[in-house]
């Protein structure tokens, strides 16, 4: 049988992936299909029955035939299999590679903050225009300058005219305006004079002129001086007298001078490089004198701010205000460029003109190709003339023609040469700062390559790197050679021009660049090049797609291509209709704003563009998801960009698409609207309209923790964006969203959702702030006069979770309130005070949010769940019951098991505190009392509301997200409007004010305390301000500040403001309230756009992974290679173990001790893992694990997390993950379940250093373990009795050290405890136990439960459950209780109709329950000794008996081996090893001792899943390992 088993499991076929499971609420056959194709029927319908008669009952009453395993409907996740010849077998064994793996999302993975990164500075911080343009040509024509001597033949033209082809006269003007025209193709706006053979005062008064009319703006000064000497050592340059008789020599400082900055400067003469050397120290003196001067001048205004502030001091007047220096100017923006350097002539080549540094800057297509010709090296075939270069057809700017395109291409090779060699900010500053600028520098990279060329080096300031050899100048001397290889048929034949390959080339390289995927590969350097490329039509879109993939490696790319000046360039984009690119712009404007949002100030006017993509159905999901945060981030702390997309249906949009089938784009649909609304009131409103919030609730049960986290963003936002509380439909809406978030994610199991519940909750603290203060003082009042223990609420410490809320609260006083007519008033909030939890009241489940319905208006009167008329138009109703639901709320979130989550409750709890604290709220402290005593009745009297259709507010029976109490048993009448607390107090910043304002010291308590009595405690509003000036009270300062945990960040940029009006205080529009936590949900979210794709995962537009979260498998990756080791080691461990059990069969040594170890506590659990050399083992809240190889041990507990916090008794743990790298899963007393990851482990990236939700920080210790995870999963029936929990805790305590006892085990296993049984394959968790009458099922990759189990009839509790085996595909469970019972649910069915079987064997309470493993026998033992082994196949309710002994009496713990044939019994004097037809096998007795002292008796069992190995624990603190093989 074994041999089959196995052979079933290791041979059998990859199972397929299971399909979406049914959501809460829904059941679902068959996991693979719709629910309406495959309906739950009865599973005895699904296949033939035996040939047995019989017929259970169903606990109804009525008997139903049974076949379990055979008759359950087969589906995706679980498959009947069986091989000839052996038993039948149920379920599959999933192989590792298709067992799903938990707790990998990145929100388990990695604190939940903003991705940090460099963010490089990358837009122009000022835009410079050269306005003006001074030509100074000292020419001389005829006469050559005294200290040059001239060649023959020699260089002759200037501006490509030869002087002595005309007179002097006439040649001067042509040179001139050839000049003005070839710097005007390069900036044609510019003011143009020219100033030929000048004198010193026509300089002055040209440049002088000059700056008057720019103003702020460049000036470029160009001076020819081929007329004139070479410039002089002191940096003079040449000009001429008036009579044209001597050269005046012109200071380059008092150039300068008149000049002015701005300024750039060109000079064409030899020797020009001694220029800059004179002006560079000069610079940098200059710009020393400055810096002091600024120092000073900013000093002496320091002092004399200082001097008005002070009393008595001059008030702020323009006469002594200092002003800066202005008279001096900073020549940081002054360019020099030169044309050669100190001691250097120019070239007088006759090939080439005289002014060739001239011709390089203005025209450096013409001498680039004459250059390139008279190059004898490269061998022109055939040679091309020079004057056949002067015919050139096509204008620069038209790239389609030949000079086009050449200056296009010119234009990329240039732009990729200085980008890949000079600093980022250099490059900035030359390249994009300045049209003409970044023209004149690239166009002197070719001079300085065809200058050096003839022994000159041009010379700039700044300076740049020699760019001469850079390997692009190869690439354009091939685009010269193609062009000019067809001039002659163009100009010879008039061939049509064809277009150069050169742009298909380099994309063609950028996209190996891409391919690549190296990890020490430098940036490409074509990327200036694919920016030139957007320009063209024809290869738009490729250019466009390989941007959008360089983009998508992460944040370093997307600050490169934004460095190198890709933003205009897909800003004018946007406005293309072109459709085909919407996608890959909608991709590449996402990139962008993850990384830089400040572009939404650019995308305000272009937001139609994303909202026609948002709303285009036949768009791909991922690209509307990106659509929508493009949107969210438009809208985003932007007030013109919430105008403007409130004006489009940018509202509608979105709530058309919440249900949508992606859960990224559903997430970022309710952040968006979120963003929307947020301190936007008018799109609050427009929301309310069309009940936006009443939609969002949906998403509140969403399978996506993210998307749920996301809606409670948006319903938190939808609260905080009303700031005028005047109006009571706003704050019945609000009451009515907050109400709902508590009662639908107050229980969630994601910590990520309950942290934006508790930030959610604090707008309703600072709206409502009065109403939580007076709830918060008449609980310190109760609790102190009475001494109860719920007086907890105002303690708020969080460093002792396990002190939650008594079910039945103080504040319940008999306050009667008059209720009005009106059916938009509030009808019986029955103990909404109280506590909703699972099982409290007597079993069964109610589902998570409101348990009452809808009633249209005026219909009559309406019962509440609990069957309360409501025939007369007065009720009575627990005094504040709004306001003390979600206080205790936040109280509970504040005991979160979840250290984050706690400490941002625990600041909330602390501002309320410190709120009461402040002096003005203790002087109304002290009229609490009377003023509830004069308020019998208070007349509520509410507007109706049409525009809010909300669910009805259910009673404190009604459960919450993980509810499953007594529905709605305690619940009152509802109305068609929402609720409304009724205040008792008036603001409390009111009187703060008030105080602040007349000075009242400490003996003006007492008036404050009469205008107390006196405020409208009948006030019809129940909201008021903040109940103290924020900005001006430190936190935590009061009584019992040291309580909290560390608080977290108050600032804002807007501040709340007090008013002096008593009747109405609020904030003025346009402010927002100042929060008292925050979270990084959304820098988070936010974060995951700026991942590279490897990073994010592949289910965000897919189809076949919808739905889940899946990360792309990298083939080649180190943690694969692992992974598939590890999967291998597993098969081989399986392998072994069937090989063992066939040898040996019954012959099994557990009298050898191969290893023991003493621990400080009795052990109440053992487990050994099923792939890997450990050892865990729990006494008390701890949990350790003995690594025998590493020969280590760690340990889980409340030291790992915080040494203050206190944790229950561990009560059942379980491995997830175990073929692979397991975590811990560890359930308490107190119903809390923790996953715990070892800080070693690598199953993730970045999980060793990180921590979710910021559980603990990346600094902790290496030998500290990393809490994953913590919820409560599960209330206990006597946790819901207690009034403080922690009371039990200690008295557990107390008991610990009478362990010794025989009744230690029994007390570890009483019914109190937690039960678990973990399924790998499906991902579910099933809990149990505490005392309450269900079981409930938990899917942990969405974490969501899933629904509760009731046990259908009497007072019995869940026991035990039976294990799964790793990997094994099961959809039974099977459950051991206090009555003796063993029953069996099937958890694909209803759970009104999950129960199949149930099976009494025994009287006394079950200690263990077990399936063999892939069959249909059930072994069963009670505290009695019996121990049953039942084929339950069969047609009767106790199942077929297949063998039944007596194990003795006083048995403390059962164990019995899902492979092997062999059942372990403890008891006080031995421990009896059994095989399945009850032989006795093996004899270990504890008085005895086996290799030494005697042992106590044990207090737990547990076997090996697969190696025959047995794991006790004694109750004298030692722990043990029997088997036949050593453990390693």
């Amino acid at each position: 049988m074994l041999e089959s088993h196995y052979g079933a499991m290791l041979n059998a076929a990859p199972a397929s992936a299971p399909g979406p499971r049914p959501e809460e609420g829904q059941t679902n056959a068959n996991p693979g299909q719709n629910p309406a194709q495959n309906p739950v029927q009865d599973p005895s319908k699904s296949l033939p029955h035996s040939s047995s008669s019989s017929s259970n009952s169903n606990g109804n009453g009525s008997r139903r035939p049974f076949s379990c395993f055979r008759a359950l409907p087969s589906s995706g996740n679980s498959q009947v299999v069986g091989r000839k010849g052996s038993a039948p077998q149920y379920g599959a064994l999933v192989r590792d590679e298709d067992c799903l793996l938990s707790f990998l999302a990145k929100r388990h993975i990695e604190r939940i903050e903003a991705l940090i990164y460099e963010r490089q500075p990358w837009r122009i911080r000022e835009r410079m225009k050269t306005a003006s343009v001074a030509l100074v040509l000292c020419l001389n024509i005829g006469v050559d300058p005294p200290d040059v001597v001239k060649i023959q033949p020699c260089s002759r033209l200037e501006c490509w005219i030869d002087p002595s082809s005309v007179s002097p006269p006439k040649a001067m003007e042509l040179i001139g305006s050839n000049l003005q025209m070839q710097y005007e193709r390069w900036q044609p706006r510019a003011r143009y004079k020219k100033c030929h053979d000048p004198t010193v005062d026509d300089v002055k008064k040209l440049c002088t002129s000059l700056r008057r009319n720019a103003k702020g703006e460049r000036i470029l000064f160009h001076y020819n001086g081929h007329g004139v000497p070479k410039p002089t050592a002191n940096g003079e340059i040449w000009v001429f007298n008036k009579t044209f008789t001597q050269y005046i020599p012109l200071s380059i400082f008092e150039l300068i001078t008149w000049m002015s900055a701005p300024s750039i400067y060109v000079y064409d003469c030899s020797n020009a490089g001694i220029i800059i050397n004179s002006f560079q120290p000069y610079a940098e003196q200059h710009e020393h004198d400055l810096e002091k001067q600024l120092a000073a001048a900013a000093q002496k205004q320091r002092a004399a701010g200082a001097q008005q502030m002070a009393p008595g001091g001059p008030s702020a007047t323009g006469q002594n205000a200092v002003q800066l220096p202005n008279q001096m100017v900073s020549y940081k923006n002054c360019i020099h460029l030169a044309a050669c350097a100190a001691n250097e002539i120019l070239p007088m080549n006759a090939q080439l003109p005289a002014d060739l540094f001239t011709s390089c800057l203005t025209t450096p297509i013409n001498i680039a190709l004459k250059w390139y010709a008279m190059q004898e090296k490269l061998g022109m075939v055939p040679p091309i003339q020079s004057d056949l270069i002067d015919k050139i057809p096509g204008k620069v700017n038209d790239r389609r023609t030949m000079m086009g395109e050449l200056n296009w291409i010119f234009t990329a090779i240039t732009d990729t040469i200085a980008w890949n060699t000079l600093p980022r900010e250099l490059f900035q500053r030359l390249f994009r700062q300045d049209l003409l600028v970044a023209s004149l520098f690239r166009n002197f990279l070719l001079a300085e390559r065809i200058l050096r060329s003839h022994d000159c080096t041009p010379v700039s300031l700044p300076a740049l790197p020699p760019c001469f050899r850079h390997p692009m100048w190869k690439a354009w001397d091939l685009v010269v050679d193609l062009a000019l290889q067809q001039l002659p048929e163009i100009l010879d034949h008039n061939a049509p021009y064809r277009q150069l390959p050169f742009f298909e080339h380099q994309l063609t390289a950028f996209q190996v660049w891409l391919d690549s995927e190296s990890e020490s590969r430098t940036p490409p350097e074509q990327l200036p090049i694919v920016l030139q490329v957007l320009l063209s039509q024809v290869h738009r879109l490729r250019a466009l797609e390989l941007l959008a993939r360089f983009l998508d490696l992460g944040p370093w790319a997307v600050n490169l291509a934004l460095g190198v000046g890709i933003f205009p360039y897909v800003l004018k984009l946007l406005q293309s209709s072109t459709r085909e690119l919407r996608p890959v712009l909608v991709f590449i404007w996402a990139k962008i704003l993850a990384v830089d949002p400040s572009c939404q100030v650019d995308l305000v006017k272009e937001y139609k563009y994303f909202l026609s993509v948002l709303q285009d159905g036949f768009v791909s999901k991922e690209y509307r998801t990106l659509s929508a945060f493009v949107l969210a981030s438009i809208v985003h702390n932007f007030l013109l960009g919430q105008t403007s997309a409130l004006q489009g249906p940018l509202l509608s949009i979105c709530l058309e698409q919440l249900n949508d089938g992606s859960w990224l784009l559903r997430q970022w649909l309710a952040i968006c609207l979120g963003m929307l609304w947020q301190n936007f009131e008018k799109a609050r409103w427009s929301g309310a309209r069309d009940l936006a919030h009443e939609k969002l609730y949906v998403l509140l049960r969403d399978a996506i923790p993210e998307v749920r986290a996301a809606a409670v963003f948006a319903l938190g936002t939808f609260i905080s964006s009303v700031t005028d509380r005047s109006e009571e439909q706003a704050n019945n809406i609000d009451r009515i969203v907050a109400i709902t978030l508590l009662e639908t994610v107050g229980e969630d199991m994601s910590p990520l959702v309950r942290m934006e519940l508790a930030a959610a909750l604090q707008w309703m603290v600072l709206l409502f702030e009065s109403q939580f203060v007076a709830v918060y003082q008449a609980e310190h009042m109760r609790g102190h006069g009475h001494g109860s223990a719920s007086s907890f609420v105002m303690c708020g410490d969080a460093r002792d979770p396990l002190g939650l809320v008594s079910s039945t609260h103080s504040l319940e006083r008999h306050v009667s309130m008059r209720r009005g007519v009106s059916s938009s008033s509030i009808s019986n909030m029955g103990g909404g005070a109280s506590n909703s939890s699972a099982g409290s009241g007597g079993g069964g489940s109610s589902s998570s949010g409101s348990s009452a319905g809808r009633s249209k208006s005026g219909s009559g009167p309406s019962s509440g769940a609990g069957g309360a008329g409501s025939g007369s138009s007065t009720k009575t109703i627990p005094f504040q019951s709004i306001f003390t639901k979600l206080w205790l709320g936040i109280c509970n979130l504040a005991q979160d098991p979840f250290p984050r989550v706690a400490a941002i409750a625990q600041e909330i709890v602390n501002h309320v505190r410190d709120t009461a604290e402040c002096p003005v709220m203790a002087a109304k402290e002290a009229t609490m009392a009377t003023a509830s005593e004069k308020c019998s009745s208070l007349s509520v009297s509410l507007p109706p509301s049409p525009n809010t259709r909300v669910n009805y507010l259910s009673g404190a029976g009604g459960g919450g997200a993980g509810g499953g109490g007594g529905g709605g048993a305690a619940g009152g009448v509802a109305g068609e409007s929402p609720p409304v607390g009724v205040t008792a107090t008036v603001g409390a910043s009111l009187w703060a004010q008030k105080l602040r304002l007349s000075g009242v010291a400490a003996g003006g308590v007492s008036q404050i305390q009469r205008k107390l009595r006196t405020s409208s405690i009948n006030d019809e509003t129940d909201s008021a301000p903040p109940a103290y000036p924020r900005a001006g009270w430190v936190p935590g300062t009061g009584p019992g500040s040291g309580l909290g945990l560390p608080s977290g960040p108050r600032e804002s940029t807007h501040s709340a403001r007090s008013s002096g009006s008593e009747s109405n205080q609020y904030l003025e529009p346009g402010q927002s309230l100042t929060p008292i936590v925050r979270t990084d949900f959304i820098p988070w979210a936010i974060s995951y756009f700026t991942r590279p794709g490897k990073e994010r995962y592949c289910s965000a537009g897919g189809t076949a992974e919808e739905g889940r979260q899946r990360f792309h498998v990298d083939r080649n990756s180190v943690e694969l290679r692992r992974r598939r080791c590890r999967y291998m080691r597993n098969d081989f461990v399986r392998r072994q173990a069937r090989w063992h059990a066939q040898e040996q069969s019954d012959r099994f040594g557990y009298d050898v001790c191969v290893w023991n170890r003493k621990t400080q506590f009795t052990p109440s659990i053992v487990k050994l893992l099923p792939y890997e050399p450990q050892f865990a083992v729990a006494y008390r809240e701890k949990v350790l694990v003995y690594d025998f190889q590493l020969n280590s041990v760690r340990t889980y507990g409340a030291d790992a997390v915080s040494p203050s916090m206190v944790f229950a008794r561990v009560s059942s743990m379980e491995f997830i993950n175990a073929q692979d790298e397991a975590l811990q899963l560890v359930a308490h007393d107190d119903g809390v379940v923790r996953v715990w990851q070892s800080s070693s482990s690598g199953a993730a990236p970045s999980a060793s250093s990180s921590s979710s939700t910021g559980s603990s920080a990346s600094d902790d210790p290496a030998d500290k373990a990393r809490l994953v995870t913590a919820w409560n999963a599960l209330t206990p029936a006597n946790h819901q009795q207690q009034p403080n929990f922690r009371q039990r805790l200690q008295a557990y305590r107390g008991s610990i050290g009478k362990a010794a006892s025989s009744d230690a085990s029994a007390a570890s296993l009483a019914s109190g405890s937690i039960v678990t049984a973990w399924q790998q394959s499906s991902q579910h968790l099933v809990i149990g136990g505490g005392g309450c009458r269900y079981l409930r099922l938990w899917d942990v990759e969405r974490e969501l439960r899933l629904n509760d189990i009731p046990l259908d009839r009497g007072d019995t509790s869940v026991r035990v459950l039976a294990p799964y085996l790793p990997n094994m595909r099961c959809d039974v469970i099977l459950a051991g209780c206090d009555d003796g019972s063993v029953r069996l649910y099937d958890k694909r069915c209803a759970p009104q109709d999950s129960r199949i079987g149930m099976y009494r064997w025994h009287s006394a309470p079950i200690l263990h329950t077990s399936l063999r493993a892939n069959e249909t026998v059930l072994v069963c033992g009670c505290t009695d000794g019996r121990i049953s082994v039942v084929d339950i196949r069969a047609f009767m309710d106790k199942g077929l008996l297949l063998h039944q002994w007596d194990a003795g009496g006083d048995v403390t713990a059962i164990a019995s081996h899902q492979i092997a044939d062999t059942v372990a019994c403890g008891n006080a004097s031995k421990i009896s090893i059994h095989s399945m037809d009850g032989r006795v096998q093996k004899v270990l007795r504890t008085n005895e001792g086996f290799i030494g002292p005697k042992t106590g008796h044990p207090t737990c069992l547990s076997f090996h899943p697969y190696k025959v190995q047995l794991a006790v624990g004694f109750v004298d603190n030692t722990v043990a390992i029997y088997s036949p093989t050593p453990v390693l």
